[in-house]
């Protein structure tokens, strides 16, 4: 497990805008609404639900669709989901 010291960010009240993966309005309203589940279900049924919840649901859809999950592991492993974070939060 990593140390918390590398997590010590400057949060701001507003996240900053994320042009790439909301670029058309289906994209941003599937996001959206998948995010709006998630939020609802971390606060009615808990944080552990919702995240038994979100692995059933990618499993579900990465066995319905081996290429888009081979296609979004590889550009995943291309980008530094703790910059993404980052970026986000400041």
């Amino acid at each position: 497990m990593e140390s918390n010291e590398q997590y010590h960010f400057k949060f701001s009240k507003s996240p900053k805008k994320f042009p790439r993966m909301l670029n058309d309005s289906a994209n941003s309203i599937a996001v959206y609404t998948v995010l709006c589940i998630l939020r609802r279900m971390r606060k009615q049924l808990c944080l552990e639900a919702m995240i038994e919840y979100m692995d059933e649901y990618l499993l579900t859809i990465e066995e319905s669709n081996p290429q888009l999950r081979e296609a979004v592991l590889k550009a995943l492993s291309m980008v530094s989901i703790k910059k993404i974070y980052k970026d986000a939060m400041l």
